[in-house]
């Protein structure tokens, strides 16, 4: 597995700032708030075929995917994996355990080398406390997904 931190430099802030605010999720967000957000997250580097996150692991971090692209399958039936989803740029993943506390409810793999923004959970967990609106965004996000896991 090869995984590579990697500075967030001002075209990185930028595009974090365009992307995220046209995301019905994060659109509820100042721009203050954003920044409060990306200056607590870190950037990495996945290559092809890296697992970012297993189903039924304990987690505690969410990802928005900067460049590349990665794939959501589900375990059903012990060996049986279905492809639920492919994120790119913008997208997002890891709500549900930070909004549930829960265990990991897919498996995430990079489809091509990938780079994604990540949020420790007490970063996220503090700014869903603070914004009623943000909270109540990520919840339908996640009550959607988990619908969509559950029809796989």
């Amino acid at each position: 597995m090869t995984i590579h931190a990697k500075a967030i430099i001002k075209d990185d802030l930028n595009w974090f700032l365009a992307k995220m605010g046209g995301i019905q999720a994060f659109s509820v967000l100042s721009d203050k708030e954003l920044m409060q957000i990306v200056a607590q997250m870190k950037a990495y580097e996945f290559k092809e075929g890296t697992t970012l996150v297993n189903q039924g692991e304990s987690a505690n971090l969410f990802f928005i995917v900067q460049e590349g692209e990665v794939e959501v399958s589900v375990k059903k039936f012990f060996f049986r994996e279905k492809k639920v989803a492919a994120l790119g740029p913008g997208d997002f993943f890891g709500e549900s355990v930070l909004v549930s506390n829960s265990k990991r409810t897919a498996t995430v793999t990079a489809k091509s080398d990938t780079t994604c923004f990540v949020l420790l959970k007490p970063s996220f967990t503090s700014l869903i406390s603070k914004n009623a609106l943000f909270r109540e965004s990520m919840k339908t996000v996640f009550s959607r997904r988990k619908l969509q896991l559950k029809k796989a």
